[in-house]
């Protein structure tokens, strides 16, 4: 073998070796950025959406939907009794509880909807209808009705049954307004269940909403039903 084409041979492999080595770093570079990133969106410890995650993904879903006709329902979910399982059987129960439910929201959303754990026992569920709009809000009231039986059902836990309350605040998106705004109104219809004493409400009217049942006039936690699982699962609008 001459100098000349040794030279080649080893140029060769140390371009090989170079071309290896970047096309390496590149592919870690890129895990490491998708890793980054479903970090910054999602929540660690249910694996669904939080709220950033929620929001980057919620205007497509909703604008989606409607070029297919079908309604977009926005609901919130409010766990009740959920720091008296804390209290009483520990921290690691509520985090299977916050992981059970976490999962019930996904199956209910389907493929094509979102939940987000949107901090602490609140969630959020985007979601479509039937494949119409018309007597939307009356599909919306059974629907509500049947989730919340289905998100209620008491959690096994180190062979415990632990109740799962709820209060759900729901509304009808369209693409009129941005997701935040769709789930500022759920989250007065949550607060019209709650004054109500009731577990769900559909917040209908975009206009004129009572002062009492502003978020920001009122605390979180007031008029929170007390026995969601005793009791029927009913429908007030909020009006």
């Amino acid at each position: 073998m001459t100098p000349r084409v040794r030279a080649l041979i080893t140029a060769s492999a140390i371009s090989a070796a170079a071309t290896a080595g970047y096309l390496t770093a590149r592919h870690s570079l890129r895990a490491e950025l998708l890793t980054v990133r479903h970090a910054a969106t999602h929540d660690p410890l249910t694996g669904i959406h939080n709220r950033a995650g929620l929001s980057a993904a919620a205007d497509t879903l909703i604008t989606t939907a409607h070029t297919t006709g079908r309604p977009v329902v926005v609901v919130l979910v409010d766990l009740v009794g959920f720091k008296k399982v804390n209290d009483t059987h520990g921290h690691d129960a509520g985090d299977h509880i916050l992981t059970v439910v976490a999962n019930r929201l996904t199956g209910i959303a389907g493929p094509a909807g979102l939940t987000a754990r949107l901090g602490g026992d609140e969630f959020a569920v985007i979601t479509t209808g039937p494949a119409t709009r018309r007597d939307a809000e009356t599909w919306l009231a059974d629907w509500l009705t049947h989730i919340h039986a289905r998100l209620t059902t008491p959690v096994n836990h180190d062979g415990r049954h632990l109740a799962v309350g709820a209060t759900f605040g729901a509304v009808l998106a369209d693409p009129g307004h941005p997701a935040a705004v769709w789930l500022h109104r759920a989250d007065l219809a949550m607060y019209a269940a709650r004054a109500g004493r009731r577990t769900t409400a559909v917040f209908t009217d975009t206009t004129d909403t009572p002062a009492d049942l502003r978020a920001t006039d009122r605390p979180r936690d007031l008029a929170r039903p007390t026995s969601p699982l005793a009791a029927a699962p009913t429908t007030r609008r909020a009006a």
